[in-house]
């Protein structure tokens, strides 16, 4: 289990880039991950994105402790309520876990489209935090309604993650997953969008 942890990340939890394990990307889902630090109202966040699939979900409030000793337990326990808040089975949300279980290695970045991604959905949440005063939303709505272009795995389309991460579940596990994903135009163009202006 591959943990790519930016600069940031690599500060707070105290490694220095020579202690970072080297790891070739893997070519196996769900078993590689980039990790970004980032302040939201002045409190610690940590984003967490799948390589292949941009399927995303954040970690709130974070001390730098529960960052040192127990971003394993944390990582997991995020992801497992984040698969579970898109609608996914106990199947799927097993299958992902076991996919996601063994030995942590951290190591350093190195797909530029990926923290590309990374960069943009961080972007996202501090501008929906700073117009809506709200804090972040650990279902992270930008698997659903964020549109990504340049995936991994060479697409130019632009595609919800959401829907990238059940087809890769389809293909290469033979899991069924129908996200209950809201259409982006619909949500831009609801009544609820609408009222709130």
């Amino acid at each position: 289990m591959i943990i790519r942890i930016t600069q940031k990340l690599q500060n707070e939890i105290g490694i220095r880039a020579a202690g970072l394990m080297r790891a070739q990307e893997s070519d196996m889902p769900f078993t590689e991950w980039y990790a970004h630090l980032f302040l939201l109202n002045r409190k610690k966040q940590i984003i967490f994105v799948e390589k292949h699939t941009l399927f995303s979900f954040c970690l709130e409030n974070i001390s730098r402790k529960d960052i040192r000793e127990c971003l394993p337990v944390f990582f997991k326990k995020g992801l497992g309520k984040a698969i579970y808040s898109e609608g996914a089975s106990g199947e799927v949300v097993s299958k992902i876990m076991s996919l996601c279980s063994g030995k942590f290695i951290l190591s350093k970045t190195e797909n530029r489209r990926t923290i590309g991604a990374m960069n943009e959905f961080v972007k996202q949440h501090k501008f929906s935090s700073y117009y809506q005063d709200r804090p972040i939303d650990m279902q992270d709505k930008y698997n659903r309604h964020m549109p990504m272009r340049g995936f991994p795995n060479g697409s130019k389309k632009y595609e919800f993650p959401i829907d990238v991460f059940s087809a890769t579940l389809k293909d290469k596990y033979g899991l069924i997953f129908v996200p209950h994903k809201i259409e982006y135009s619909d949500s831009i163009f609801s009544n609820s969008s609408v009222e709130g202006f």
